[in-house]
């Protein structure tokens, strides 16, 4: 089955402000994610952007950020050696399970990192969206509210129903593992993962079906699975929904 592929659309503008700075602003853009930023680096090893100051003004959201070394994976990846592709995708593996072994809520709200809404432009559109009590809430909305009934007689539809009925564990996740997202050197020492925008607290399959559905080569979408963990049936479920619908439902 073929897959729509997610593309990021309408994103925050960034500015270099000197040598090792530079300011995200938009609209779109939440403190969250400055407040991740500094999550992350306090309970990983994981590269990130040290955040300067953060603050808010007529509705635009002001991040800023000292730079990170490198280049774009994107741009690099396609005539990196296979050991300079080992080396991106093992170091990415151990930083993802860092991430994946951070504690979550107890309660297991599906939130951002300070259990307030969540942003995902790629997936779910423009706004923000939660948080939600729990992984039926989340599943609920992203299925635009349908009875899970509707899909009982539809070729396929066991594959997304199980998916949706299903209880995860819930793990921190980036929410858009793409090649733009982490900076390396030519070596493929990774120096950095950027723009988490789309993190936060979702059940264990999102880092795989999401980095499933961006732009990149295939040799980089076939070694997703070894740093998330593969979740194919999860994968078939969407994969599902989109080639039904046309695209995936949310309210």
């Amino acid at each position: 089955m073929s897959r729509i592929l997610f593309r990021k659309f309408t994103g925050p503008r960034t500015r270099r402000l000197g040598l090792n700075t530079f300011l995200k602003r938009g609209h779109r853009i939440d403190l969250a994610e400055a407040e991740t930023l500094a999550y992350v680096a306090e309970h990983t090893s994981i590269p990130v952007p040290k955040v300067r100051r953060a603050c808010c003004s007529d509705e635009i959201t002001y991040i800023v950020m000292d730079l990170v070394d490198g280049v774009e994976l994107s741009s690099v990846w396609y005539k990196m050696s296979g050991i300079a592709k080992r080396r991106v995708i093992d170091q990415l593996k151990d930083y993802l399970a860092q991430l994946r072994s951070l504690k979550p809520p107890t309660n297991g709200a599906i939130a951002s990192v300070n259990s307030g809404p969540l942003r995902d432009i790629p997936r779910v559109g423009v706004g923000q969206f939660g948080p939600f009590a729990n992984q039926d809430e989340f599943h609920h909305f992203l299925r635009a509210g349908c009875s899970l009934d509707m899909f009982k007689d539809m070729e396929g539809g066991h594959n997304f129903i199980n998916t949706y009925t299903q209880q995860y564990e819930i793990k921190f996740t980036h929410g858009d593992l793409a090649p733009r997202n982490i900076m390396v050197k030519k070596d493929g020492t990774v120096t950095g993962l950027i723009d988490w925008d789309c993190a936060g607290w979702y059940p264990e399959y999102w880092e795989y079906t999401k980095a499933n559905f961006i732009l990149a080569p295939d040799d980089w979408i076939s070694s997703t699975g070894e740093m998330t963990g593969r979740y194919e049936d999860q994968l078939a479920g969407e994969t599902w929904l989109q080639n039904r619908c046309g695209i995936l439902l949310t309210s």
